[in-house]
């Protein structure tokens, strides 16, 4: 009977250079041989026979790189944010993209950006049983540090006083706001262009004044982003997938 697999990362050597893989693999008594496959779903699954070592089911696994990239290729793309960061490279900051690295870490998950040379680097913790949840935690921290300031940068130049930036997880949410004029922004953020998280933020500042969606509302956010319809049609087509990520 297959043992219940567990999520783990892999580095792969392929034709388009090194790629780090979430991948989940399965005992199996029944099984002969070693086999990857990659579901519908995006997920790679190597089942390996009961007897086999960790160590061979992965050399196994990394022999088979560059036929797993192909097959991921012409998957759907799933719900899930290191093949999403794989497919989609960059988070935004400060009003620009910034390249994203992600790679393994022996130690723990952590990360450092270079705003000034458009770059983030991501180290997950290779012994985490969770390399999602890790990643997730680590652009949580990423969002926290970064979009503060610009929206402290945007309050200012549209002449709105801002008292408290928080960055949470929140499950359906981009962003709220408080009477205390606090502003709670969805990490998720940092995965839209900057455009778009521009109309987010625009749109919580504008929420200071008018508390409501009143024509008012909709005046003034159109004065902070004079693109604004565009921007929040392209947004609620993101959201369910974007949502979907880190959960």
């Amino acid at each position: 009977m297959a043992a219940s697999p567990t999520s783990r990362l892999c580095e792969l050597h392929t034709a388009r250079g090194k790629v780090l893989l979430t991948y989940r693999m399965r005992r199996n008594s029944r099984a002969r041989y070693l086999r990857v496959s990659v579901r519908d779903t995006g997920e790679v699954l190597l089942s390996v026979p009961a007897r086999t070592s960790d160590s061979a089911a992965v050399d196994f696994l990394r022999s088979q790189g560059d036929w797993i990239m192909q097959a991921l290729s012409r998957a759907p793309r799933p719900a899930n944010l290191l093949e999403h960061l794989r497919r989609q490279p960059w988070i935004s900051a400060g009003g620009v993209k910034l390249t994203v690295e992600v790679g393994a870490s022996r130690t723990r998950t952590h990360w450092v950006a270079n705003v000034a040379q458009g770059l983030v680097i991501i180290r997950c913790a290779e012994a985490n049983g969770d390399p999602a949840s890790g990643l997730r935690d680590a652009l949580v921290e990423v969002g926290a540090s970064l979009l503060p300031p610009h929206v402290m940068t945007l309050a200012k130049e549209v002449g709105v006083e801002v008292d408290r930036v928080c960055v949470r997880n929140q499950r359906t949410l981009w962003g709220s706001c408080s009477s205390r004029r606090t502003l709670s922004l969805n990490w998720r953020l940092v995965l839209l262009p900057p455009e778009l998280q521009d109309h987010i933020i625009y749109h919580e500042l504008a929420h200071l004044t008018h508390m409501d969606h009143s024509e008012r509302f909709y005046n003034l956010l159109q004065r902070y982003d004079p693109r604004s319809p565009e921007h929040d049609h392209r947004v609620s087509k993101l959201s369910p997938q974007l949502m979907a990520l880190g959960r």
